[in-house]
């Protein structure tokens, strides 16, 4: 499961947001940047999420919305 393209947004552009996740995680600032950019699961960590929740972002803004496919387990 990844983070959301808002909270992905959010990190890149508010410097206040991501030197927060930054002090969350315990790493640095560049770092989480990083992982912004790559998308990455790590931004997942329960670290995070608790101070994304303190920012005001519900689960439902913090995680991807799951593809969804039809019963047969085809996408047409």
């Amino acid at each position: 499961m990844k983070v959301s393209k808002k909270i992905i947004e959010k990190i890149l552009t508010n410097n206040d947001f991501s030197m927060g996740v930054a002090k969350a995680m315990n790493i640095q600032q560049q770092s989480v940047m990083g992982l912004a950019k790559r998308n990455s699961e790590k931004l997942t960590l329960y670290s995070a999420i608790l101070y994304y929740k303190s920012q005001g972002f519900t689960e439902k803004d913090i995680f991807e919305a799951k593809k969804s496919s039809n019963k047969n387990g085809t996408n047409h």
